[in-house]
Protein backbone atom coordinates (compact mmCIF):
# COMPACT_ATOMS: atom_id res chain seq x y z
CA UNK A 1 0.00 0.00 0.00
CA UNK A 2 1.10 3.65 -0.70
CA UNK A 3 0.10 6.75 -1.45
CA UNK A 4 1.74 8.99 -4.67
CA UNK A 5 1.27 12.61 -4.21
CA UNK A 6 2.39 14.92 -7.46
CA UNK A 7 2.36 18.31 -6.35
CA UNK A 8 3.95 21.53 -5.69
CA UNK A 9 7.16 21.99 -3.73
CA UNK A 10 7.66 25.36 -2.31
CA UNK A 11 10.10 27.40 0.55
CA UNK A 12 7.34 28.97 2.44
CA UNK A 13 7.90 33.14 4.22
CA UNK A 14 5.76 33.58 6.76
CA UNK A 15 5.14 36.86 8.19
CA UNK A 16 2.86 37.34 11.38
CA UNK A 17 1.43 40.30 11.29
CA UNK A 18 0.78 42.57 14.85
CA UNK A 19 -3.14 43.39 13.06
CA UNK A 20 -5.36 42.95 10.69
CA UNK A 21 -4.27 43.95 7.18
CA UNK A 22 -5.82 46.25 4.83
CA UNK A 23 -4.93 47.45 1.31
CA UNK A 24 -2.53 49.67 1.11
CA UNK A 25 -1.54 49.57 4.77
CA UNK A 26 2.16 49.03 5.49
CA UNK A 27 2.60 47.11 8.91
CA UNK A 28 5.61 46.14 10.53
CA UNK A 29 6.14 42.57 11.07
CA UNK A 30 6.49 41.03 14.60
CA UNK A 31 8.27 38.12 13.65
CA UNK A 32 8.89 35.87 10.24
CA UNK A 33 9.79 32.23 9.37
CA UNK A 34 10.84 30.23 6.48
CA UNK A 35 9.83 26.86 6.35
CA UNK A 36 9.52 24.10 3.95
CA UNK A 37 6.02 24.15 2.13
CA UNK A 38 4.12 23.72 -1.04
CA UNK A 39 0.50 21.80 -1.17
CA UNK A 40 2.15 19.03 -2.76
CA UNK A 41 5.02 18.71 -0.12
CA UNK A 42 2.73 18.90 3.05
CA UNK A 43 -0.05 16.55 1.60
CA UNK A 44 2.47 14.44 1.55
CA UNK A 45 4.35 15.12 4.96
CA UNK A 46 0.54 14.39 6.35
CA UNK A 47 0.08 11.10 4.61
CA UNK A 48 3.78 10.02 5.41
CA UNK A 49 3.83 10.72 9.13
CA UNK A 50 0.10 9.03 9.02
CA UNK A 51 1.96 5.68 8.47
CA UNK A 52 1.36 5.68 4.74
CA UNK A 53 4.51 4.54 2.15
CA UNK A 54 4.48 8.26 0.22
CA UNK A 55 6.47 9.20 -2.66
CA UNK A 56 6.30 12.56 -3.98
CA UNK A 57 6.20 13.38 -7.84
CA UNK A 58 7.26 16.96 -8.77
CA UNK A 59 9.67 19.62 -9.44
CA UNK A 60 12.32 21.91 -8.17
CA UNK A 61 14.70 24.15 -9.12
CA UNK A 62 18.78 24.11 -9.34
CA UNK A 63 18.60 26.86 -6.07
CA UNK A 64 19.78 26.31 -2.09
CA UNK A 65 16.02 25.87 -1.61
CA UNK A 66 15.78 22.62 -3.24
CA UNK A 67 18.07 21.02 -1.35
CA UNK A 68 15.79 22.20 1.88
CA UNK A 69 12.44 21.11 0.46
CA UNK A 70 14.10 17.43 -0.84
CA UNK A 71 15.98 16.81 2.63
CA UNK A 72 12.73 18.13 4.71
CA UNK A 73 10.91 15.17 2.62
CA UNK A 74 13.64 12.70 3.11
CA UNK A 75 13.77 13.24 6.45
CA UNK A 76 10.16 12.72 6.57
CA UNK A 77 10.51 8.95 4.71
CA UNK A 78 9.20 10.11 1.51
CA UNK A 79 10.39 8.84 -1.74
CA UNK A 80 11.68 11.86 -3.75
CA UNK A 81 12.95 9.82 -6.67
CA UNK A 82 10.47 11.13 -9.02
CA UNK A 83 11.34 14.70 -7.96
CA UNK A 84 13.17 16.21 -11.00
CA UNK A 85 15.55 19.10 -10.45
CA UNK A 86 15.17 22.02 -13.61
CA UNK A 87 17.95 23.49 -14.62
CA UNK A 88 17.80 27.64 -14.63
CA UNK A 89 14.85 27.77 -12.77
CA UNK A 90 13.96 28.45 -9.30
CA UNK A 91 12.51 26.50 -6.50
CA UNK A 92 8.53 27.53 -5.95
CA UNK A 93 7.89 29.94 -3.36
CA UNK A 94 4.90 31.26 -1.37
CA UNK A 95 4.62 34.28 0.86
CA UNK A 96 2.16 33.68 3.91
CA UNK A 97 0.96 36.54 5.76
CA UNK A 98 -0.55 35.51 9.16
CA UNK A 99 -3.19 37.66 11.21
CA UNK A 100 -3.21 37.48 14.99
CA UNK A 101 -6.51 35.55 14.85
CA UNK A 102 -4.34 32.79 12.74
CA UNK A 103 -6.27 33.33 9.34
CA UNK A 104 -3.76 33.85 6.41
CA UNK A 105 -3.37 34.68 3.02
CA UNK A 106 -0.73 33.02 0.63
CA UNK A 107 0.82 34.48 -2.51
CA UNK A 108 2.38 31.66 -4.53
CA UNK A 109 5.39 31.74 -7.04
CA UNK A 110 4.72 28.44 -8.81
CA UNK A 111 8.66 28.67 -10.78
CA UNK A 112 9.61 25.01 -11.30
CA UNK A 113 6.20 23.80 -9.82
CA UNK A 114 5.52 24.67 -13.56
CA UNK A 115 7.24 22.21 -14.98
CA UNK A 116 6.03 18.87 -13.03
CA UNK A 117 5.58 16.25 -15.41
CA UNK A 118 2.98 13.32 -15.64
CA UNK A 119 6.29 11.34 -17.01
CA UNK A 120 7.87 11.70 -14.11
CA UNK A 121 5.00 10.85 -11.93
CA UNK A 122 4.18 7.44 -14.03
CA UNK A 123 7.47 6.64 -12.53
CA UNK A 124 6.38 6.69 -8.58
CA UNK A 125 4.14 4.38 -9.45
CA UNK A 126 4.13 0.96 -8.57
CA UNK A 127 2.24 -2.26 -8.02
CA UNK A 128 1.90 -1.01 -4.41
CA UNK A 129 0.34 1.86 -4.89
CA UNK A 130 -3.70 2.66 -4.30
CA UNK A 131 -3.44 5.88 -4.18
CA UNK A 132 -3.00 8.93 -6.61
CA UNK A 133 -3.17 12.58 -5.18
CA UNK A 134 -2.83 16.35 -6.46
CA UNK A 135 -3.32 19.47 -5.95
CA UNK A 136 -4.09 22.38 -8.37
CA UNK A 137 -0.22 24.25 -7.97
CA UNK A 138 0.89 22.46 -11.18
CA UNK A 139 0.35 22.32 -14.63
CA UNK A 140 -3.17 20.81 -15.30
CA UNK A 141 -2.95 19.51 -18.30
CA UNK A 142 -0.14 17.54 -16.63
CA UNK A 143 -2.57 16.37 -13.78
CA UNK A 144 -4.89 15.50 -16.30
CA UNK A 145 -2.58 13.27 -18.61
CA UNK A 146 -1.37 11.45 -15.39
CA UNK A 147 -5.22 11.11 -13.96
CA UNK A 148 -5.99 9.49 -17.11
CA UNK A 149 -3.20 7.44 -18.01
CA UNK A 150 -3.66 4.00 -17.86
CA UNK A 151 -1.28 3.21 -14.96
CA UNK A 152 -3.34 5.14 -12.94
CA UNK A 153 -6.95 3.11 -13.72
CA UNK A 154 -7.17 1.41 -10.88
CA UNK A 155 -5.57 3.79 -8.42
CA UNK A 156 -7.61 6.27 -6.63
CA UNK A 157 -7.52 9.16 -7.76
CA UNK A 158 -8.35 12.27 -5.38
CA UNK A 159 -7.99 15.97 -6.66
CA UNK A 160 -7.68 18.34 -3.99
CA UNK A 161 -9.29 21.40 -5.85
CA UNK A 162 -6.81 24.46 -4.55
CA UNK A 163 -6.15 26.97 -5.36
CA UNK A 164 -9.86 27.36 -7.09
CA UNK A 165 -8.59 28.36 -10.60
CA UNK A 166 -11.02 27.96 -14.17
CA UNK A 167 -9.13 25.00 -15.56
CA UNK A 168 -9.34 22.75 -12.63
CA UNK A 169 -12.61 21.77 -13.93
CA UNK A 170 -11.52 19.71 -16.43
CA UNK A 171 -10.50 17.00 -14.03
CA UNK A 172 -14.26 16.87 -12.18
CA UNK A 173 -14.62 13.56 -14.66
CA UNK A 174 -11.07 12.39 -13.73
CA UNK A 175 -11.29 12.54 -10.24
CA UNK A 176 -12.69 9.57 -7.71
CA UNK A 177 -12.67 12.18 -4.81
CA UNK A 178 -12.72 15.60 -5.36
CA UNK A 179 -11.88 17.70 -2.26
CA UNK A 180 -13.03 21.18 -1.47
CA UNK A 181 -13.24 23.91 0.93
CA UNK A 182 -16.49 26.17 1.49
CA UNK A 183 -14.65 29.22 -1.37
CA UNK A 184 -13.34 26.78 -3.55
CA UNK A 185 -16.96 24.66 -4.01
CA UNK A 186 -18.46 28.20 -4.28
CA UNK A 187 -16.34 29.32 -7.19
CA UNK A 188 -16.56 26.03 -8.84
CA UNK A 189 -20.31 26.15 -9.05
CA UNK A 190 -20.92 30.04 -8.49
CA UNK A 191 -22.72 29.68 -5.85
CA UNK A 192 -23.75 33.41 -4.18
CA UNK A 193 -22.62 32.22 -1.13
CA UNK A 194 -20.46 29.64 1.03
CA UNK A 195 -22.37 26.40 2.16
CA UNK A 196 -22.33 26.47 5.75
CA UNK A 197 -23.81 23.06 6.42
CA UNK A 198 -24.86 19.81 5.08
CA UNK A 199 -27.89 21.01 4.06
CA UNK A 200 -25.87 24.02 1.81
CA UNK A 201 -24.18 21.22 -0.48
CA UNK A 202 -27.08 20.15 -2.79
CA UNK A 203 -24.98 21.51 -5.72
CA UNK A 204 -21.95 18.68 -5.24
CA UNK A 205 -24.07 16.58 -7.36
CA UNK A 206 -23.74 18.90 -10.18
CA UNK A 207 -20.00 17.61 -9.88
CA UNK A 208 -20.52 13.48 -10.46
CA UNK A 209 -20.29 12.51 -13.45
CA UNK A 210 -20.14 8.70 -12.85
CA UNK A 211 -20.76 5.75 -10.28
CA UNK A 212 -18.26 5.72 -7.22
CA UNK A 213 -17.32 9.57 -7.49
CA UNK A 214 -17.46 11.64 -4.36
CA UNK A 215 -17.66 14.90 -3.23
CA UNK A 216 -15.81 15.81 -0.25
CA UNK A 217 -16.02 19.96 0.96
CA UNK A 218 -14.36 20.67 4.00
CA UNK A 219 -16.97 23.41 6.11
CA UNK A 220 -13.84 25.40 8.39
CA UNK A 221 -15.13 25.07 12.28
CA UNK A 222 -18.46 22.58 11.71
CA UNK A 223 -16.10 19.70 10.21
CA UNK A 224 -16.76 18.28 6.51
CA UNK A 225 -19.07 16.48 4.27
CA UNK A 226 -18.66 13.76 2.07
CA UNK A 227 -21.53 13.79 -0.87
CA UNK A 228 -21.99 10.50 -3.51
CA UNK A 229 -25.19 10.51 -6.10
CA UNK A 230 -26.72 8.10 -3.51
CA UNK A 231 -26.00 9.10 -0.19
CA UNK A 232 -23.89 11.69 1.84
CA UNK A 233 -21.97 11.97 5.15
CA UNK A 234 -21.28 14.56 8.01
CA UNK A 235 -18.50 14.67 10.15
CA UNK A 236 -18.53 17.49 13.41
CA UNK A 237 -15.67 19.51 13.75
CA UNK A 238 -13.27 18.14 16.59
CA UNK A 239 -12.76 21.41 18.72
CA UNK A 240 -9.25 22.90 18.11
CA UNK A 241 -7.06 23.13 21.41
CA UNK A 242 -5.63 26.16 20.13
CA UNK A 243 -5.61 28.48 17.13
CA UNK A 244 -2.54 29.52 15.78
CA UNK A 245 -1.71 29.53 12.04
CA UNK A 246 -4.56 28.06 9.94
CA UNK A 247 -2.08 27.76 6.39
CA UNK A 248 -1.43 23.87 6.49
CA UNK A 249 -4.93 22.99 7.85
CA UNK A 250 -6.50 22.11 4.42
CA UNK A 251 -3.20 20.37 3.56
CA UNK A 252 -3.23 18.30 6.36
CA UNK A 253 -6.91 17.35 5.85
CA UNK A 254 -5.83 15.89 2.50
CA UNK A 255 -2.65 14.14 2.74
CA UNK A 256 -5.00 12.28 6.03
CA UNK A 257 -7.94 11.54 4.01
CA UNK A 258 -5.26 10.05 0.85
CA UNK A 259 -3.67 7.92 3.55
CA UNK A 260 -7.02 6.77 4.98
CA UNK A 261 -8.10 5.57 1.76
CA UNK A 262 -4.63 4.20 1.23
CA UNK A 263 -5.20 1.94 4.50
CA UNK A 264 -8.36 1.07 3.70
CA UNK A 265 -10.16 2.80 6.36
CA UNK A 266 -13.92 3.71 5.47
CA UNK A 267 -14.87 7.37 4.85
CA UNK A 268 -16.78 8.18 7.47
CA UNK A 269 -14.06 7.40 9.79
CA UNK A 270 -11.63 9.28 7.43
CA UNK A 271 -13.59 12.64 7.62
CA UNK A 272 -12.86 11.98 11.60
CA UNK A 273 -9.82 11.58 11.45
CA UNK A 274 -8.97 14.33 8.77
CA UNK A 275 -10.89 16.69 11.23
CA UNK A 276 -8.91 15.76 14.17
CA UNK A 277 -5.44 16.14 12.44
CA UNK A 278 -6.51 19.66 10.77
CA UNK A 279 -7.55 20.91 14.19
CA UNK A 280 -3.81 19.81 15.78
CA UNK A 281 -2.15 21.36 12.69
CA UNK A 282 -3.65 24.77 13.34
CA UNK A 283 -2.51 25.16 17.07
CA UNK A 284 1.29 24.90 15.35
CA UNK A 285 3.51 27.41 13.53
CA UNK A 286 4.04 26.69 9.67
CA UNK A 287 2.21 24.55 7.09
CA UNK A 288 4.38 21.15 6.79
CA UNK A 289 5.87 21.30 10.44
CA UNK A 290 2.33 21.29 11.84
CA UNK A 291 1.48 18.06 10.39
CA UNK A 292 0.30 15.84 13.22
CA UNK A 293 1.28 12.26 14.13
CA UNK A 294 -0.76 9.60 13.83
CA UNK A 295 -0.50 8.92 17.43
CA UNK A 296 -1.29 12.14 18.02
CA UNK A 297 -4.66 12.46 15.99
CA UNK A 298 -5.64 8.76 17.41
CA UNK A 299 -5.73 10.36 20.91
CA UNK A 300 -7.84 13.30 20.01
CA UNK A 301 -10.54 10.81 18.68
Amino acid sequence: MSVTVFGSLNLDIALRLPAKAGWGQTLLVDHSEQAVGGKGLNQAVASARFGSVTRMAGAVGDDAAATLLLDALRAEGVDVSAVEAIDGVGSGRATILIEPGGDNMIAVEPAANLYARAAKALGAIDGDTRVLLAQLECDIDEIAALFAHDAAAPLCKIVNFAPAVPQGAKLFGLADVLIFNQSEFADYLQLDREPESLSDLGAAQRLLSRPGQAVVVTLGAIGSAAIWADREIFSPAIPAPAVIDTSGAGDCYCGVVAACIDQGIAMDQALRLANAAASLSVGRHGAAPSMPMRAEVDALT
